[in-house]
């Protein structure tokens, strides 16, 4: 009977696992689909359709439905312009189509989505019709919605475009974002989604958003809004968090106290920091109960890192590796306790034993590259780069990194190779554009770079770094 986010961190619209318009991509909970649904909104709850003890549905096929949806509207050739007995007629054919996972477990999507093929043909996410008909292109079904509506093809969610600008960093994703983060009328794991996605860029004109979303009435808004101002600095989390950490929703309180960890005891009140330390033993706590999974172990490292302990983390992510000799983030992280320490070689010892026990993790190949730079050893690092860089080509981060070691190597040939490649993969990074738009310039193409640069402040308008660059490389020479 407790709210979900009292017991459980359920993830967001994260684009590894969900499409950008909102459909389940990977293997995840119903609850993620189901709240995006005008069901959800209209206070349908899962009992509505499950019988809570058996889980089966209440009726079969489309009398399910029946319940609420008028069948001489909608279970008919007129609404569902397929045959009768069909399987086209089936209103979760349209509504909730499956995806199998594992081979053996095809899974409804809870969304209860109208179909939206003019969305896959703008971004590339499956659409029910398409499912069906996979023969024909998702532009032949859009056009096919529009000859049966005279209109084209609408529904509750409309998100996808802003999302999916948010995950690329297309040009006017800022205020795209914006516009969904402020529209109450969208769900609230939608307005969340949209938070997660501005949280990469957050600026003086967008921060206030995030802020404001803080008061939010739905406990996974005020968690992203959380989450995203954990990454500014301890002077911004010390000014707007701290109210958080006596929220009512344990998830909210626990990222409040995580967050505000480097924030020093001077920076909070009296008060402030009495709900500090009971929201911060709640948050071990939910740690020390998942200590038998590699995740928890490293919460605690994390946090023990970030506090300045550096034995006790160290202990932590020793042990989330002896419990999963192939959970990397653990060898990484470790790995950075020991450089922070300022002993390369005890770091550069974990990371080839992760690398051991895991030869393709492209994160171990990058941390091993990093460390052998700080100990100026080439071209060693350039190949554990190379190695990263190829292993996770889409892991925009690695190429830039290896282009960079490329260029001070004096391959600066080869570092624009990697950097053009890279945007073939992500037009809009802006690393890889920041990098070509330096390198184009070293090699003497002013032009060139001056294109790169124009394409940055298109990204980002507000940006002072990339208006120097302008002027800088505009100038004779």
């Amino acid at each position: 009977g407790k709210p979900p986010f009292d017991t459980h961190r359920l993830v967001r619209l994260d684009d590894t696992l969900y499409w950008n318009d909102g459909q389940m991509r990977d293997e995840v909970y119903n609850w993620g689909s189901f709240v995006q649904s005008r069901m959800h909104a209209a206070g349908v709850t899962c009992s509505d359709c499950h019988e809570p003890h058996s889980l089966k549905v209440r009726a079969p096929g489309n009398e399910l439905c029946a319940q609420c949806h008028q069948p001489a509207k909608f279970d008919t050739t007129a609404h569902t312009h397929h045959a009768t007995g069909t399987a086209g007629a089936a209103c979760t054919s349209c509504h909730m189509p499956t995806t199998t996972y594992m081979v053996v477990d095809p899974r409804h999507d809870h969304s209860m989505r109208i179909p939206r093929p003019d969305v896959s043909a703008k971004f590339g996410m499956p659409n029910a019709c398409n499912i069906c008909h996979a023969n024909q292109s998702a532009q032949w079904a859009a056009e096919a919605i529009r000859r049966w509506t005279g209109r084209p093809p609408a529904s509750y969610q409309n998100f996808a475009e802003a999302l999916h600008a948010g995950s690329v960093g297309a040009p006017g994703a800022r205020g795209a974002l914006l516009t969904v983060i402020q529209d109450k009328a969208q769900p609230g794991i939608v307005r969340a989604s949209a938070l997660d996605r501005l949280g990469r860029w957050l600026t003086p004109a967008t921060l206030n958003a995030a802020a404001q979303s803080l008061n939010d009435t739905d406990p996974v808004v005020r968690l992203a809004a959380v989450e995203a101002l954990a990454s500014t600095d301890p002077a911004t989390r010390q000014r707007y968090l701290p109210r958080m950490l006596d929220d009512p929703v344990r998830a909210v309180r626990i990222e409040a106290a995580r967050a505000l960890v480097a924030v020093t005891p001077q920076g909070l009140s009296q008060g402030e920091r009495g709900a500090f330390d009971k929201a911060l033993a709640e948050y071990i706590a939910a740690q020390t109960y998942n200590a038998d999974r590699p995740e928890g172990r490293m919460g605690l490292g994390n946090l023990y890192a970030e506090r300045g302990d550096a034995d006790r983390a160290i202990a932590e992510y020793r042990k989330a590796v002896a419990i999963d000799p192939t959970f990397v983030a653990a060898y990484a992280n470790l790995a950075d306790v020991f450089r922070a320490r300022g002993v390369e070689g005890d770091a550069e010892t974990v990371l080839r034993a992760g690398l051991a026990r895991n030869p393709r993790a492209a994160t171990l190949h990058y941390a091993l590259g990093l460390s052998l730079t700080r100990q100026q050893r080439r071209p060693e690092n350039l190949r554990e780069l190379r190695d990263a860089a190829n292993l996770e080509p889409d892991n925009a981060r690695f190429a830039y990194v290896y282009a960079v070691a490329l260029n001070g190597a004096g391959q600066s040939a080869d570092a624009l190779k990697v950097l053009n490649a890279a945007l073939v993969r992500h037009p809009y990074d802006r690393d890889v554009l920041s990098g070509l738009a330096h390198f184009s310039a070293q090699a003497g193409n002013q032009e060139l770079a001056l294109g790169y640069v124009k394409k940055l402040r298109e990204l980002d308008p507000e940006s002072a770094e990339y208006a120097q660059m302008a002027s800088r490389f505009d100038r004779p020479r």
